[in-house]
């Protein structure tokens, strides 16, 4: 009997025990649960970001109303290991009516992507972005 209460102990520890660094979120990780990763041109942003699958083409053609994107601190695509920085939510362009982004540094503001990426979207970060 005692030996059987330290064997499920020991699982239990095993089994309580954090999860390896490769079984983070991550670029590589997202793509093969079918996610879609982009890199942008390094002088607009140098960080790989990654949306649900298909969202991607809804942004494109300007059908998707609302996407968000998680952003990771690295320009590798097959990164399996990177850190979150965290996400971007994007607006289309003809719902955006000035709203603040209370999560960018104070006074940042929805940034316009057209110019950038001829998207018609607004975007907002849950962190201090590079731009």
């Amino acid at each position: 009997m005692r030996r059987l209460l330290s064997i499920l102990a020991i699982a239990g520890l095993l089994l309580a025990a954090p999860a390896p660094a490769s079984a983070r979120v991550s670029p590589a990780g997202l793509q093969e649960a079918g996610w879609e990763c982009i890199l942008p041109p390094p002088e607009f942003n140098p960080y790989v970001h990654c949306v649900p699958a298909d969202q991607l083409a809804g942004i494109i053609s300007g059908h998707s109303a609302m996407v968000t994107m998680l952003t990771f601190r690295t320009s590798d695509m097959t990164a399996t290991d990177a850190e979150l920085l965290g996400t971007e939510r994007m607006i289309r362009a003809d719902l955006f009516h000035g709203q603040p982004c209370p999560t960018d540094p104070p006074g940042y503001t929805y940034s316009w992507l057209f110019p950038r990426f001829g998207w018609d979207y607004y975007i907002c970060h849950t962190f201090d972005s590079p731009w």
